[in-house]
């Protein structure tokens, strides 16, 4: 890569971070999932064991491989805050832009793969999923790092491409089960294109051990009880149990739910805009596929064939497609639309890029709302921290995890509460509207805070 091309990408990659973690403690999603990951690793690292699990699945009764655990490991280093891992996913986030040019310069020209970077980095979804901690969040750098690494590795045949393109559908795997998708098509396409031999299936079956290791460990010393999990789940699943599953279904994901990502990805949230670029897809695949024996450009073909690929997992899916259980396609559809203004309006795809890039600068509608949890949660736990020798008392619902974050929050705040309120010289009571049990013989003065929260925090004046 010359070194001004690697320049001009700095900049885009700062631009794209920066766009991430603008306001990040606003934006930050600071909910059950984060609390969990957070506890989790936090006891682990302070006790020093090994995490042999990750989260557990949304569907199902199992747990997935460790390696989200382990990202947040690496955050933790630097900081316990729930900022942190938030930090980390805005960077994995941002490092997609440069695989994202990487293919759009050997498909198009390089100009138009710094639009296509950009692209990306204005993009209202990307942008949503890249600036809380979440495992689904970091799969796009992942699946588009594994098709990269796969077709050098058609291209050039080069071991080493390989390599790092199994190691990031394994871990995309790792992150979410719609890295099934990613890993499934980079083993359908080694065996179409005949690149599996006993070396390669060796090599296969030795760097996914490898990488699931501590995954197996836990199942070795638990009976295999997520194996066993996984097996009843797909045993189970069927169309009586899943109202949605079925060609209506597939259908109706396709007209509004995949439409409507297709908007939230590329077109700042628009819909109308969304269902245009479904029928731009539909006639490029279309085109693909009537003139699939003419086309000798492997990149092309692998992009169509990811594309095909993607949509036939999606049908044999038996539940919702939400936006989160696309993220893996964020960087591919942004290319698949240069793509088509390549194949259909190749005179105009720079004017047209920038068209596409500066009204998702524009219209982009990602920095008008947010979500004051942690805020909240952060200022509360600030302030009663600055009293000396003080305890917390909560009734709270638990199905609402709220007591979870702000014991998280003061877990690792300078001055944490005392675990015995019997030694205290100041109690807070900290309980939901519908259970506050207030006792008689004490006086309770209600505290305010500058953001709203829907609980009560109460200073025990006489305890």
């Amino acid at each position: 890569m010359k070194t001004k091309t690697f320049i001009i990408l700095f900049f885009i990659f700062l631009l794209t971070f920066f766009l991430r973690v603008y306001k990040l403690p606003q934006f930050i999603s600071y909910h059950q999932d984060q609390v969990r990951d957070l506890i989790y690793v936090s006891s682990h690292f302070q006790e020093k064991k090994l995490i042999l699990l990750g989260p557990k699945a949304s569907v199902g009764n199992f747990y997935l491989p460790p390696f989200w655990y382990y990202l947040i490991n690496v955050s933790y280093l630097f900081s316990p805050s729930p900022l942190a891992p938030a930090i980390l996913t805005a960077l994995l986030s941002s490092l997609t832009i440069f695989f994202i040019f990487l293919l759009t310069k050997d498909l198009i020209n390089e100009k138009t793969a710094y639009l296509a970077s950009l692209i990306y980095s204005f993009s209202s979804l990307s942008i949503e999923y890249s600036r809380f901690a979440w495992n689904p969040n970091p799969i796009p750098l992942f699946a588009i790092g594994s098709f990269y690494f796969l077709y050098k590795y058609l291209k050039n045949n080069k071991t080493l491409y390989f390599i790092l393109g199994l190691i990031f559908a394994s871990l995309s795997l790792q992150l979410h089960y719609q890295g099934a998708i990613i890993f499934l098509f980079y083993f359908v396409i080694l065996f179409l294109y005949k690149k599996i031999n006993l070396k390669n299936f060796l090599a296969f079956i030795l760097i996914n051990f490898i990488l699931v290791l501590p995954f197996i460990i836990y199942e070795v010393q638990n009976n295999f009880s997520n194996l066993i999990g996984i097996k009843d789940f797909l045993s189970n699943s069927s169309t009586s149990q899943l109202k949605f599953f079925g060609i209506p279904f597939f259908i109706k994901f396709l007209i509004f739910d995949f439409s409507n990502f297709l908007g939230n990805v590329l077109f700042f949230k628009n819909k109308i805009l969304g269902y245009i670029t479904l029928l731009i897809f539909s006639i490029n695949l279309l085109f693909f596929l009537l003139n699939k024996k003419e086309n000798n450009n492997l990149l092309e073909k692998l992009l169509n064939y990811f594309i095909i690929f993607s949509i036939f997992m999606f049908f044999l899916y038996k539940n919702s497609l939400i936006d989160f259980y696309l993220l893996f396609l964020i960087p591919f559809v942004i290319i698949y639309l240069i793509f088509f203004i390549k194949n259909f309006l190749p005179k105009f795809i720079l004017i047209t890029s920038l068209i596409i890039l500066f009204s998702n600068i524009i219209f982009n509608p990602v920095y008008k709302k947010y979500d004051n949890t942690y805020l909240w949660i952060n200022e509360l736990t600030n302030k009663l921290s600055l009293n000396e020798k003080y305890c917390v008392e909560y009734d709270i619902f638990k199905e609402t995890f709220i007591e979870d974050k702000i014991r998280y929050m003061f877990s690792i705040s300078k001055n944490p509460p005392l675990k015995n309120c019997e030694n205290a010289n100041r109690i807070f009571y900290i309980c939901q509207p519908a259970i506050c049990k207030k006792d008689l013989k004490k006086t309770y003065e209600k505290l305010s805070f500058k953001n709203y929260t829907s609980i009560n925090v109460f200073k025990v004046l006489d305890n």
